[in-house]
C-alpha cells in the first residue's frame, strides 16, 4: 500500500521544499533554523532525515539518529515523524517506517526505536503491530522485524 511513495534521504536540493512540513508538523520556527537542523543531520554518518514523496510533493519527513546500544551495537532512534497528507496519512508514515528497516540493517543496528510523543495517538496506533512493542513512550522493533504494510488493509 505504500508503493506510491518514493522514500529517500533528504537531499540538499529538497531542504527548502521540506520546510512547510517541518514547520507545520515538527514546529520548526523559520527557514533559517530548518536549514541549520537539516545541515546538522546531514553532517554525521549516524543521523539523517528521510522524506516520503508522492506526486512531486514531500508528504512525510522522518528524523533519526544512531546511538550506542546497551547490547554493544547501535540502535536507530527515530526522533521525529511528520506527515502532511489529507487522505490516508498512515500510508506516508508506513513508507517512512519501512525505510528505517533498510537503514538499520545497513548500519547493523540492534533495534529501531520510535520516540513517540504522548500526543501522537495516530502514530502509536499505527505502530501497535506485532513487530513493535510499547515501552512507555517508545515503540521498539527488533532488527529482523518491521511494520509489514503489505498485510495492512488501509
Amino acid at each position: 500500500m505504500t508503493a506510491a511513495y518514493q522514500v529517500s534521504p533528504l537531499g540538499e536540493g529538497h531542504v527548502d521544499a521540506a520546510f512547510p512540513l517541518a514547520h507545520a508538523c515538527l514546529g520548526t520556527p523559520d527557514l533559517g533554523t530548518w536549514r541549520g537542523v537539516a545541515r546538522r543531520y546531514a553532517e554525521g554518518n549516524r543521523s539523517g532525515l528521510i522524506v516520503a514523496e508522492r506526486d512531486g510533493y514531500i508528504r512525510g519527513l522522518l528524523a533519526y539518529s544512531m546511538v550506542p546500544s546497551l547490547k554493544g551495537g547501535f540502535e536507530l532512534v527515530v526522533n521525529a515523524v511528520g506527515v502532511l497528507e489529507l487522505l490516508f496519512p498512515e500510508r506516508a508514515a508506513l513508507a517512512l517506517a519501512d525505510a528505517t528497516r533498510a537503514i538499520a540493517k545497513a548500519h547493523a543496528c540492534d533495534e529501531i526505536v520510535f520516540a513517540v510523543p504522548h500526543d501522537s495517538e495516530w502514530l502509536t496506533a499505527l505502530l501497535s503491530d506485532h513487530a513493535w512493542h510499547d515501552a512507555g513512550r517508545l515503540m521498539v522493533g527488533h532488527r529482523a522485524m518491521t511494520i509489514d504494510s503489505s498485510r495492512r488493509s488501509l
